[in-house]
Order: structure tokens, then C-alpha cells, then sequence
């Protein structure tokens, strides 16, 4: 059955009808061919047997011409005045009323209800009883000469067992092949279902993903952006002094570069998560990536009059691994000190390495995290946050940060120290 009925065209229930139609249409043809084969058998007349064996061919005709053309309804409509005419002439010519041809009344009412749609349905099932209902009052009547093709009661008796036999057959087969039919069509819709379930949950955690990676180009722009436009603004109102133009100059074009390195370390980030980018572990110099994070973030520290101050202790210098992840990591570390300190403090990026691990510290001066949003700190929940100078913030860099720290499974996280140090740390394993 399952070579029958394949996967692919059971989408709905037209399709299944028509799939099951088509059989049908096999066996009607398969069961007048043993119905005249069990006429040849009893010994009845060879012409009940020739029809028989004759009418078994419009209806293989009708399996070819669905098949081939479909018009499902309009030749199963056919094939139905083909059988309507059988058992007119199977009536007649064996015993009438008391010949076994009363039997397929019931294969016709299971082959209309399952196969036919609508109106035509409701057509010839009227038709069918009306059918029998007027054949066997003609006979009744006597209006008709019934022929009768038994020798004995032993014939008839063997007779009716084989008709009940095959039309049993026939009406067990039908059914079954539709409940199979059926089950199988449920069984791809299921798959379809649980298909479309999975593409939705993959659209929505690729959705949420999108919102994440906005946030977080967004987050990781604004302040550099700002500093930059804060420095073209003074250039174009004129508040320098003329030798002051050049040192301008170049503290735009080190601007520049930053956020150059910014937009490409976050650029690369998002391009991984969005599946069209890999992952790159790089043999990196740790005193220089501390140096170039140092440069990077003090442009916008000088905005406060901050200084950020880099050390490294242990003794590992070079290291294998994800160098633009880090290089986010700690600059939101860093954003996030600069603006949660007070003007002029000063900042510490501190890297302590050994041969298991490397540990990044981000040390701001400053009233510590309260305790009550403390476990929040890393959950991605849009709160509005102000620095020491109003500085505007969504909460959202550091979640993202701890999304990053987890898909490459580094350890980030936060602690408090004395002095009211506010110490975030992101800590990596080398091998």
C-alpha cells in the first residue's frame, strides 16, 4: 500500500478521492473478470460469462483515462452508467430477485459515498435505490422474462456464496484502501504541520536574532558616532584656535580608525549570527589588542576627561583566539565605564594570563550595580538607563555581550571590590 499511495499528492481530500478512484476503477474491472471467471466455473451461459469479461474493459478504459487526464467525476459518472447497465442485464439473465445480483447494491452505495463530491453524490445514490427498487418491482410484476441459469440449488446456493464473497471482497478492499489512503494523507499533513511549527520557530528566533544584532550595532555606533560629531560641530563653529586645526585634524582622523575597527568587529559579529560568516580564531598579541582597545575607547573617555589605564601581567603574550568577539566584549565593557563614571576618573582594563586561561577585568570608579538589578544585568530587557552626565542607555549592550561570551563559551560576568569599583570580567581558556 504504501507503493499505492506515495506521500507527495496527498495534500487534500480531492486528491486522495481521485487516488482512490483510479483503484477503484481497477478493481471494478479486476472483479468483473472474476465474477465472469466464477459464472465459467458454475457453468452458467457463456454469455452472462462474455459480458462479463466484455464490461470489465470500459472500466480499466476509465483507470487509463483518469490517469491520464484526470476528469475524475465526469468518467467515474461513466463508469457508473456502465455498471447500472451490468446489473440491468446481470438481473435479467441470472434469476432476478432471487439471483445474487441484488448484492452489489451495496458496493454501489459505498463506491458513490466515498468517491462522489456534492450533487452528484446525492444524484446517484436517489438513482441507485430507485434502480434496484425498479427492477425487482418488475420482476414482481411479471412485466419482464427473468431467465433462470441454475440447474439445481446446490448452482444457486454456490452462486450467491461467490457473489457475497466477491462483493465483500470488493466493498473490504474499497474501504480499506481508503483508510489507508486517509491515514497516510494525515501523516503528511502532520509532517507538514510540524514542518510549518519548525519554520515559524526558526523565523521567529531568526527574527529575535535580527533584533538583537540591531541592537547591538546600534549600541556599539552611537557613542563614536556622537564623539566624531561633536568634534566636526566645534570645527565648524570656529571655537579653535588656528594652531589648534591640525591636532584637530588628526584627533579626527584617529576617530576615524576607531570606528572603522568598531564597525567591523561588530559587522563581522552580526554577519556570523546571521549564518554568513564563521567564527575566526586568530594567534593574537595580548598586549597589543589591550593597546589597541585602550585607543579605541579613549577618544570618547577624553569627552569626560577620563584616562583609561592597560596592564597586562602573566606570562602568556600571544594567544589563539576570537579576536573580534573580544574586542566587542571589552568595548562595551569599557563604553559602559566611561559612562557610568564620574568626569575625570579613571578606567582599567587589566589582562592576567596564564597557561589555563586568560581574564579580562573593566574597573570603573563610581556607586556600585544595586543589588536588586544585579541578577538582571545579563537578561535582555529593554531598560532605560543615564550616566554620570545623562548619557542616554538602553540596557542591552551587556546581554549581548553575554549571548557572545556563551555561544563561545567564555565565562563574563560581575563583581564588586572595594573602594567602590564596579569590576566587570571576561574570561577565556586557552589549551
Amino acid at each position: 500500500m504504501n507503493k499505492i499511495f506515495k506521500e507527495e499528492p496527498l495534500i487534500s481530500l480531492d486528491l486522495l478521492q481521485e487516488k482512490t478512484t483510479r483503484i477503484f476503477a481497477l478493481l471494478s474491472s479486476a472483479l468483473m473478470f472474476f465474477l465472469g471467471f466464477s459464472d465459467l466455473v458454475m457453468g452458467l451461459q457463456l454469455e452472462i460469462v462474455l459480458f462479463k469479461f466484455v464490461f470489465a474493459i470500459p472500466f480499466f478504459a476509465g483507470y487509463l483515462i483518469m490517469k491520464k487526464l484526470g476528469r475524475y467525476q465526469l468518467v467515474l459518472s461513466g463508469m457508473m452508467v456502465f455498471a447500472f447497465i451490468i446489473i440491468a442485464l446481470n438481473y435479467y439473465y441470472n434469476d432476478g430477485f432471487e439471483g445474487p445480483t441484488v448484492y452489489t447494491i451495496f458496493m454501489l452505495v459505498m463506491t458513490i459515498t466515498i468517491l462522489f463530491n456534492g450533487g452528484l453524490k446525492y444524484f446517484w445514490l436517489i438513482f441507485a435505490f430507485l434502480f434496484f427498487i425498479s427492477l425487482m418491482y418488475a420482476d414482481l410484476l411479471g412485466g419482464v422474462r427473468i431467465v433462470s441459469n441454475y440447474t439445481n440449488n446446490t448452482v444457486r446456493f454456490g452462486d450467491h456464496v461467490i457473489t457475497i464473497l466477491w462483493c465483500s471482497l470488493f466493498v473490504f478492499l474499497g474501504i480499506q484502501l481508503f483508510i489507508f489512503g486517509y491515514k497516510r494523507q494525515n501523516q503528511v499533513l502532520t509532517k507538514v504541520m510540524e514542518a510549518n511549527k519548525k519554520a515559524n520557530i526558526e523565523l521567529e528566533e531568526l527574527n529575535t536574532k535580527k533584533n538583537e544584532l540591531i541592537a547591538l550595532l546600534s549600541h556599539d555606533l552611537k557613542n563614536p558616532i556622537a564623539t566624531l560629531n561633536q568634534t566636526v560641530e566645534l570645527v565648524e563653529l570656529g571655537g579653535l584656535e588656528e594652531g589648534d586645526f591640525e591636532s584637530v585634524i588628526k584627533e579626527l582622523k584617529k576617530q576615524s580608525f576607531h570606528l572603522t575597527n568598531v564597525l567591523n568587529n561588530t559587522l563581522s559579529w552580526v554577519l556570523t549570527e546571521l549564518d554568513q560568516g564563521v567564527i575566526v580564531q586568530e594567534e593574537v598579541d595580548l598586549a597589543k589588542l589591550n593597546e589597541e582597545m585602550l585607543q579605541t575607547m579613549q577618544v570618547q573617555a577624553n569627552q569626560k576627561g577620563q584616562v583609561i589605564v592597560a596592564t597586562e601581567k602573566g606570562e602568556v603574550k600571544n594567544a589563539q583566539l576570537e579576536a573580534n568577539e573580544v574586542k566587542i566584549i571589552l568595548k562595551n565593557f569599557l563604553d559602559n565605564a566611561i559612562k557610568f563614571s564620574p568626569n575625570g576618573a579613571q578606567i582599567e582594563l587589566d589582562m592576567n594570563s596564564t597557561n589555563g586561561s586568560i581574564r579580562w577585568e573593566v574597573k570603573n570608579e563610581g556607586p556600585t550595580v544595586p543589588l536588586s538589578l544585579r541578577d538582571g544585568l545579563f537578561e535582555f530587557k529593554v531598560r532605560t538607563s543615564y550616566g554620570t552626565n545623562k548619557e542616554k542607555g538602553t540596557g542591552m549592550g551587556l546581554p549581548l555581550c553575554k549571548k557572545i561570551a556563551d555561544k563561545l563559551e567564555m565565562k563574563l560576568g560581575f563583581e564588586t571590590q572595594v573602594d567602590n569599583l564596579n569590576v566587570f570580567y571576561l574570561e577565556r581558556k586557552i589549551y
